[in-house]
């Protein structure tokens, strides 16, 4: 028991390799595209004359497919282990900025918005998978180190669009160039680790361990018919949903709302990204210690950050939104591997994931275009929309009241019984 205890402590250590190659993996598929997409959609304004909505639709493009690929990345997960599913996602995403240099018309620009999310979901499903199966007692510390490679895409964006909008570069082949990144650099990293690893290698490539013989749809079936199963996707949903509009709409909110400058901006919304780095791990600490109780706290966050944006006028306001802001989506998609562990457990994780994923996506999907839309009958106006959203994650609080988590220990229970486990080691008699 000893041992044990002694390789919970080292849990993160032992597996810093597959964390790191996951961060830059998740940073080049996730990040880059993800906070590369509020500063195209001005510059697709002017050059299409598209409007809030039509611009804001490439979210929900990238985020439908993405519903899509980490269900069925979840599932091929399960049956034949992370490799292939992280090589697919990887190739996706190249091909889908790649895309973007042809996106002169609607339709490309969706369909390259669609790549991405194939690619951005396939990658991030397969290692919470992964993440998950690797680390049990730290395993909300683990996936914030490994999702802070989003926020890290947000620190990193705003430095590089802001200067060469401003030096005239076009938005499509800013958006192209950076498929180099997961041509170049993520295929050939995740290929050589795997290969190599011969610690991480068989647990990355092996496919879930099932305990019960049911199929696919029978297991969705049995978990479905839980109230609670219901509430959780429900309010992963509506954060998804809240979270990922403001993320997408912040730059046009403080540039027209506000009258900001595009290099005020910039520097804001990299200060959002760098708390948000800070904010995804100690989330993911303070889920490993409360758990279910700790995510309704986040998600209340976003609420209050949701609303803050509206009273910003100068240095102090805009501070008080960057500080909230930046802690509340820092908490955000840590969320789904823990509610996902500590409520159903092991059995077919993979797919469970999957599932909770399709409820991340369609938020996406569908919380940026609506905001879009509230602000195109408002006449440009985001004031009214963010009211509603910061009640609707208010109301994902409400779903998960009800919410207890079934395969979760507190620590202090859990150094009681390790303790426990301990002292009757230590009297047992050495045997001959």
């Amino acid at each position: 028991m000893a041992t044990n205890t002694s390789s919970h402590e080292h849990e993160l250590i032992r597996n810093w390799p597959i964390l790191v190659v996951a961060f830059i993996l998740v940073f080049l598929a996730f990040g880059i595209p993800t906070y590369s997409l509020p500063f195209m959609y001005g510059p697709a304004m002017k050059e299409f004359g598209w409007s809030n909505a039509e611009v804001n639709l490439l979210s929900t493009a990238k985020f439908v497919i993405g519903a899509a690929a980490a269900l069925g990345m979840g599932i091929l997960v399960d049956r034949l282990g992370g490799r292939l599913a992280v090589l697919i996602g990887t190739a996706a995403g190249g091909v889908g900025m790649a895309m973007f240099l042809f996106a002169t018309n609607l339709p490309m620009y969706y369909l390259a918005g669609a790549m991405l999310g194939f690619s951005a979901s396939s990658i991030v499903a397969a290692m919470k998978v992964i993440i998950s199966r690797l680390c049990t007692i730290h395993q909300g510390a683990a996936m914030g180190i490994v999702l802070t490679a989003t926020s890290t895409g947000g620190v990193v964006m705003p430095w590089i669009w802001a200067p060469l909008l401003q030096a005239g570069w076009n938005w499509r082949t800013i958006i192209a160039m950076m498929s180099v990144g997961p041509f170049l650099i993520a295929a050939p990293l995740w290929v050589i680790f795997v290969a190599r690893s011969k610690k991480l290698g068989p647990t990355i490539n092996a496919p879930t361990p099932l305990q019960n013989k049911l199929s696919t749809w029978q297991h969705f079936k049995l978990i479905s018919q839980d109230k609670n199963f219901w509430l959780i996707a429900v309010g992963i949903f509506l954060v998804s949903g809240v979270d990922q509009a403001v993320q997408q709409n912040t730059v046009q909110f403080l540039m027209h709302n506000k009258g900001m400058i595009i290099d005020k901006i910039a520097w804001a919304a990299s200060l959002i990204a760098v708390l948000g780095v800070f904010a995804k791990i100690a989330s993911g600490w303070f889920y490993d210690q409360t758990s279910i109780r700790g995510i309704r706290f986040f998600y209340m966050l976003l609420a209050l950050s949701t609303w803050l944006i509206l009273p910003v006028a100068g240095a102090l306001t805009l501070t008080l939104f960057i500080v909230t802001r930046g802690m509340a989506h820092g908490g955000m998609i840590v969320d789904v591997p823990i509610l996902t562990r500590h409520y159903f457990g092991l059995e077919r994780m993979g797919l469970t994931i999957g599932i909770m994923s399709v409820a991340v996506n369609l938020g996406y999907a569908s919380g940026p275009p609506v905001l879009g839309w509230l602000a195109d009958i408002n006449h440009g106006s985001f004031a009214n929309g963010m009211l509603i959203y910061g009640a609707v994650a208010a109301a994902a609080v409400i779903s998960l009241l009800r919410v207890i988590p079934r395969f979760w220990m507190p620590p202090a229970k859990r150094r009681e019984q390790e303790a426990a486990a301990q002292v009757a080691s230590n009297m047992v008699p050495p045997t001959a």
